[in-house]
This record gives C-alpha cells, structure tokens and sequence, in this order.
C-alpha cells in the first residue's frame, strides 16, 4: 500500500496543488496497528491527524462500571483529530484498532504550514467539523430519546440510505452485530432480541453480517 493515497481519501486534501500533496507526504507518517492496539488514549494530547488508509478504528470511552460506550467508527478513507489542526485538545476517548489497520498520521505543524500557503483549504477543514458535530448531537439525542429498537431501526435505516437503494435495500454490515450493540449502547442479546422481533415482523431479513430490508420506508416509520 502506498502512503501517499491516505492523502487522496480525504476530500478535503483532494483540491490541494501537486505541491502541497507533496509536502504532506513527506511529513506524514504510516502505523500498521494489531487489532486490539491503541493508537490514542482518552485524556491524551492530539497533535495530529489520524487517516485511515485501510482497516477499522473505534474511538470509545469506559466508565467506571467498566461499560463502554462507542463514539465513532473510522473506516477507510476517514480520520480523527481534526480539531487538532486548529488548537490544542485531547483525545475524548481512546481510539482503538478493530481490526487490521493502516493509519496515516499528519502532524499538525505540517497541516497548519499548507494552510498557511492555501487558505481555502480552512473553509473545507470547518465544513467537515460542523459534520462531525452534527453527527454527535444527534448521537447523543437518540441515546437519550430512543429505545434500543429505535436506535437500531435508525442505524439500519441510515445504512440503507448509503447503500442508495430505492424501496429495499441489501447490505452488508461494517462491523459484527455485537460491535453494533456496542456502538447502540446495549448488549448483545438485547440486541438480538429486537432483531428477531423486526424480522418477525418482516422488517429486516439478516444472514449473519447480510442485512436485507424489503421496504426502507416501511421500517422507518416504525421510528417516526
């Protein structure tokens, strides 16, 4: 795998001049990480920007009881930290490998220096933060307002909509059904349980990580 192609999975480099690519690149940095590794502790200053270029991470947070509760999911072609690029913050949660993953890491004196040269390139920066936060309040708003069941009908329900299907729809899901319960914030066997009453009811039809929903909207309107 090239180093070079994290920089091209992040739309808001894509506009960058062949010489800013190239000054990225020669200050970035790649990490190959196990499953199960850490690349990130909560609490932890952020310096950088985290690319992945291919695998999975997972940005959560342990309370006390031990319980974890999932933040974000980075999948290839996504990143963390941008907020970093900006000013000095700490890492919410620690971000761990899920899988198998090749990270590219952007450190952010590098960042600051190409914005300095291509001040448009801020404007992309902000856009994709107020995407971000957007995707945390409404995070935290289903945690509080929806039940289990909801929650999951509005994840597959978001999962169908990026498969840009039109009436049904077929997927397969990122991540294993117990990462999922994790990512809802219930267990596994509530889980299962609310996807067997949905499939009883035939709203979704699942074949181990194969989701199929036969009417999008019909499954939607349970939650509306």
């Amino acid at each position: 795998m090239e180093i070079e192609s994290c920089i091209y999975h992040v739309p808001v480099f894509r506009s960058l001049p062949e010489e800013g690519v190239e000054r990225l690149v020669q200050a970035m940095h790649h990490r190959h990480l196990q499953p199960g590794e850490t690349l990130t502790h909560a609490g932890e200053p952020l310096t950088s920007l985290v690319v992945v270029a291919k695998g999975l991470l997972r940005l959560s947070r342990t309370n006390k009881a031990g319980r974890e509760q999932v933040l974000r999911e980075l999948g290839p072609g996504e990143f963390y930290g941008e907020m970093a690029l900006f000013t000095e913050v700490t890492s919410e949660g620690d971000l761990i490998a899920a899988l198998e993953t090749h990270a590219c890491i952007l450190e952010r004196s590098a960042v600051q220096e190409v914005l300095r040269t291509q001040p448009h390139l801020a404007v992309s920066l902000v856009e994709a933060i107020a995407s971000r936060l957007s995707e945390a309040e409404r995070t935290i708003g289903e945690l509080a307002l929806l039940d289990v069941g909801e929650r999951l009908v509005m994840e597959l329900v978001r999962l169908a909509d990026e498969a840009e299907a039109a009436g049904s729809a077929t997927f397969e899901l990122p991540v294993p059904w117990a990462q999922m319960a994790t990512k809802l914030g219930t267990t596994p066997e509530s889980l299962s349980r609310r996807l067997r009453r949905l499939s009883s009811q035939g709203l979704v039809e699942v074949e181990g990580r194969r989701v199929h929903i036969p009417d999008v909207q019909a499954l939607r309107e349970t939650v509306e």
